[in-house]
This record gives C-alpha cells, sequence and structure tokens, in this order.
C-alpha cells in the first residue's frame, strides 16, 4: 500500500520525544501493511478517516478509493475529543 505523510503530520512529528516516536514510527510503517489493525478506529461521519492510539498520541490517517493511507496528523494527550 502506498504510505503518504502530510507536511502538517510531518510537523507534529519532530515535536514528539524520542521514545514515544520511535513506537509511532513502527506504527505508521505498520499501517502500510495492514491499514485496519487492531485498535484502529474509524472516525464516524468522516468518510475513510481512522485513528490509531499510540502511547499517549493518536495516529490520524485516511485510506483514499486508490488503497493510498495518508497520514493526517499525530495528536497528543489521551484525552483527545478523538478518544
Amino acid at each position: 500500500m502506498k504510505l503518504n505523510i502530510t507536511y502538517s503530520a510531518y510537523r507534529e512529528l519532530e515535536l514528539i520525544p524520542q521514545a514515544p516516536l520511535r513506537n509511532i514510527g513502527e506504527a505508521i510503517i505498520q499501517l502500510a501493511e495492514n491499514p485496519y489493525p487492531p485498535g484502529s478506529s474509524l472516525l464516524q461521519g468522516i468518510g475513510g478517516c481512522y485513528y490509531l492510539a499510540i502511547d499517549d498520541y493518536y495516529i490520524l490517517y485516511h485510506i483514499d478509493d486508490d488503497g493510498a493511507l495518508t497520514v493526517l496528523g499525530v495528536l497528543d494527550g489521551p484525552y483527545h475529543p478523538l478518544h
């Protein structure tokens, strides 16, 4: 599966400390292999958008009609409204 990361998601990744960043990076790479891992959830009302919790962060991603996966953002905090 083709994997894209938006510029805004890339900028968010730059702000994450090294320890969780390693887990988040591995999870993003694994999403390209399996975009629907255990723990991923479909966002209601937003077609094709999913999120996956990793440590205290949420990876927000979209799967388009061509099968490409785009990371839209990496959101900080266990109490983010997505949860």
